[in-house]
């Protein structure tokens, strides 16, 4: 890879920096989201990745690379027993670099972190302050404001995270709850209540259900029943799914006990299928449906990639009732892409799907969970069509990228400090 530092030129540069950098579904998070906004911003901008050279088990990558047209430099990641107990400690290397790229760019710098405590924030905000007239701090959440106990965090945020939250122009919340979370955190810091955060959802690059799967009526039900026979679905049962880790805040004892409420008050003739990887709790899942004695209702299926789009389209609803806040989870974006409509917990808040009609976001209880689905299913093909065009209309690449390009150039041109680079970004930042 040419030297990057010297290419100097008067587009914006968009610089993100993260502790690790594998871009693939099976890592999922931050890593994924990030690398689309490269991809979605190189066109636009001189786009700059900067990481370490660990993968998330801790084996070395190679220095430098390019990943489908994202330059990525990897900068050495010190101590290898402190990264599994968490600590990472990114070598200066990378600061270094980053002041190099900011130093040659004639134009706005954005810089862009999902990290909340460690090297990553330390090195931004440290970049900021160095280069303040010229760079634009972007934070995504990410789900990683919520309060766990823990005095190595404690000390951490008294001593450095009101640094962070004090140089950040821009807060990326990915629902109204996060948003909420970002304001108390300001509150708390005595930053203005009006902080500059904003709305921009999880999305997938790409919706999965095409190829006539789905039209004007919902879904096409001869390939739902094609779908489920391949997979052995009873043709006529109303079929509910979970799909996500099978861990133990998935909320999965939840959503048995719902679903069997429903079949034994709405519609006896149901299936729920538990989709996913093991996380510890599988054993658990299967003695709970033994004792609830619904082993032909209640199905676990293992090992699933590339076949759950199968499984979101063959369901009629989907169900997540996690006990902790998600901030969004990416398979109830994904179901709605295939058609499915959601019903989620709070804690799982997906913005836009009760207001377009998509599915519910409920307060969870058990009478509250089986009435709304009772209500999905009463109008499942309407639901059908909305789920799948809130997905396309908020949720996917197509919608995303556009509205990340626009919140940068509000940011650049609410920074009053950034002179010509303002006008370069409003020249250079033109939507898709």
């Amino acid at each position: 890879m040419n030297r990057l530092s010297s290419q100097i030129s008067g587009r914006p540069l968009y610089i993100q920096i993260i502790t690790m950098y594998v871009p693939a579904w099976g890592y999922g998070g931050p890593v994924r989201l990030f690398f689309d906004y490269a991809r979605w911003l190189a066109g636009e901008f001189d786009v700059a990745v900067f990481t370490s050279d660990a993968r998330h088990d801790l084996s070395r990558l190679s220095r430098t690379e390019v990943i489908d047209g994202v330059p990525v430099s990897r900068h050495r990641l010190w101590l290898r027993k402190l990264a599994a107990k968490s600590i990472h400690l990114l070598s200066p290397s990378l600061l270094l670099e980053g002041i190099r790229r900011i130093r040659a760019s004639t134009g706005v710098v954005i810089i862009h972190i999902s990290e909340l405590r460690g090297a990553v924030p330390l090195y931004a905000v440290l970049l900021k302050r160095l280069f303040r007239r010229r760079t634009i701090l972007v934070h995504s959440a990410f789900g990683s404001l919520h309060y766990k106990a823990s005095l190595r965090r404690r000390i951490y945020d008294k001593v450095f995270t009101k640094l962070l939250f004090n140089a950040v122009d821009l807060r990326l919340a990915q629902n109204d709850h996060e948003k909420a979370v970002y304001s108390e955190w300001c509150r708390q810091y005595g930053i203005s209540a009006q902080a500059n955060i904003r709305l921009f959802p999880l999305h997938l690059d790409g919706m999965a259900a095409g190829c006539g799967r789905l039209g004007a009526a919902g879904k096409n039900r001869q390939m739902v029943a094609e779908v489920r026979m391949q997979y052995g679905v009873p043709q006529d049962a109303r079929v509910f799914i979970f799909l996500g880790r099978l861990h133990v805040a998935k909320g999965i004892l939840r959503a048995i006990d719902v679903f069997l409420e429903f079949a034994r008050r709405v519609e006896p003739n149901s299936m729920l299928l538990i989709v996913g990887a093991d996380y510890g709790f599988q054993q658990s899942v299967e003695r709970y449906i033994l004792e609830r004695n619904a082993g032909e209702r209640v199905r676990v299926v293992n090992n699933v990639y590339e076949t759950r789009f199968d499984y979101y389209f063959l369901a009629d609803v989907f169900l997540g009732f996690p006990t902790i806040f998600e901030e969004t989870m990416l398979s109830s974006v994904e179901a709605m892409g295939c058609g499915t409509p959601i019903i989620v917990s709070r804690e799982a808040d997906a913005p836009f799907v009760e207001e377009e009609g998509a599915g519910h976001v409920i307060d969870f209880d058990v009478n509250t969970a089986v009435e709304a689905m009772a209500a999905v299913v009463r109008q499942l093909p309407d639901y059908e069509v909305r789920a799948h065009a809130t997905a396309a209309r908020h949720f996917s690449g197509a919608s995303a990228a556009p509205a990340l390009l626009a919140l940068l150039r509000e940011a650049a041109a609410s920074h009053s400090d950034a002179g010509r680079g303002v006008a370069e970004v409003n020249e250079h930042l033109s939507t898709r």
